[in-house]
């Protein structure tokens, strides 16, 4: 299904080229505010959540009730500050090459201290009474699972653009990063003047 807005955009295209790419930067920054309110909506909420875990955590005498309550918690904080930084790329911050080091430096030594926190959360798992146990089971699978998750996350944050790459974008198929990335500050400069002489 085509929207007014892409039509618009497609019969624009039959004239000048400028007016196609001022009404399709017009629409991507409306959808952009868009995705910001949105994500604004659920920075409020995380933000309830982390009240209320934080409720429950100081309202139970129990230890391991209130590390639970603590667990939820911290992630909903984990989940604000994800939504923070997606709000900050959309508003234009540049993540480069450079800003990534890093998070790849930090690549290796991840992966030494994650190899041996599997293989004691599978030993651990292997027990049994563990597995008889099935709350604590389910909190050291969360614990494993994380492990594995929190792997993946830093080598795929690490090695992602932070800009974007159409799908029809043939030069980024085959060229590095690097490339791309002047590719990108070029455009961003040739903008940013043409917008100043505008």
């Amino acid at each position: 299904m085509v929207n007014d807005s892409l039509l618009s955009r497609l019969r624009l295209k039959c004239g000048d080229a400028n007016v196609v790419l001022m009404a399709t930067d017009d629409w991507e920054l409306k959808e952009k505010r868009e995705v910001v309110e949105s994500l604004r909506e659920q920075l409020t909420i995380e933000g309830e959540l982390v009240g209320l875990y934080e409720e429950y955590e100081r309202g139970t005498g129990n230890k391991a009730m209130g590390r639970v309550m603590q667990m939820f918690r911290l992630d909903s904080q984990r989940h604000i500050n994800i939504i923070q930084a997606a709000i900050e790329l959309l508003e234009g911050e540049d993540v480069f090459t450079e800003d990534k080091e890093p998070l790849k430096e930090s690549l290796a030594r991840h992966l030494e201290l994650e190899a041996e926190a599997l293989r004691r959360a599978n030993t651990i798992l292997g027990k049994v009474w563990v597995e008889e146990t099935k709350g604590l089971k389910e909190l050291l699978h969360m614990w494993r699972d994380d492990e594995r998750r929190h792997h993946a996350a830093i080598k795929d944050l690490a090695s992602r653009t932070y800009f974007r790459l159409t799908s029809n974008d043939m030069v980024a198929l085959f060229r590095d990063e690097a490339f791309l990335e002047d590719r990108y500050r070029k455009s961003r400069q040739f903008r940013e003047k043409k917008s100043q002489a505008g």
